[in-house]
């Protein structure tokens, strides 16, 4: 793990131009489905974000990347989350984790090796009345089945939380069993259950991508 510290990331966002945030900005708008809150400059500062994240990368030979992204927000150290940053690199078989989360970056990078799949983490939400678990969050990817396999539509959504920024709601097929797990690499304990992908919520609660799926609800409760 290669730590740097949040005033160096804020200086690698200083540093991106703003005409090649823009061109990211304008391919993500170019293939939504369509853009709700943000406008296209609030976009745009996605695209720099993803550049300056790309950047560290690069300079650290790192294969996954995790930021406090809500605490560096808040603090205004910078000016965008990494959403759509976090969805890019997931969907070109890289991988961009939330919230500084070096467990489910763990773990989403080990199954990335094992799968070739892309993984999202999720807020994982139970609904023991329909037998379903929600995953919930503001980012995940739209090329669930690798980078070369097929994508699903998705829109440009404001962050949750707050209704600012520019973040993900990306609409994933539903019929399809699905694996969810954490790995806990201090205890060396992981959690683990499948399900079968049923809808998408669209409701204005909690975080953009909602993927319902049946499962043993009540035994994972």
């Amino acid at each position: 793990v290669v730590r740097i510290g949040s005033k160096e990331l804020a200086d690698y966002y200083a540093r991106t131009e703003e005409r090649e945030g823009a061109k990211w900005g304008a391919h993500w708008r170019l293939r939504a489905k369509e853009t709700r809150e943000p406008t296209p400059a609030e976009v745009n500062k996605s695209g720099r974000m993803y550049l300056a994240l790309s950047q560290a990368m690069t300079d650290v030979r790192a294969d996954a990347v995790t930021m406090d992204c809500l605490g560096m927000f808040y603090s205004g150290l910078v000016s965008a989350y990494p959403c759509l940053s976090h969805f890019q690199m997931n969907n070109d078989g890289s991988t961009g984790v939330c919230e500084g989360d070096l467990n489910s970056t763990c773990t989403q990078l080990a199954m990335r090796y094992m799968t070739g799949r892309p993984g999202y983490v999720s807020d994982p939400v139970i609904d023991t009345s329909k037998d379903e678990i929600v995953y919930a969050h503001c980012v995940s990817h739209n090329r669930p089945f690798g980078p070369k396999g097929k994508s699903n539509a998705y829109i440009i959504r404001s962050h949750a939380e707050d209704g600012q920024g520019a973040s993900v709601q990306s609409l994933l097929p539903a019929g399809e069993v699905v694996t969810t797990l954490e790995t806990d690499v201090w205890s060396k304990a992981m959690v683990i259950h499948t399900a079968k992908t049923t809808r998408n919520v669209d409701d204005p609660k909690a975080c953009r991508t909602k993927l319902a799926a049946r499962t043993d609800s009540r035994r994972i409760l």
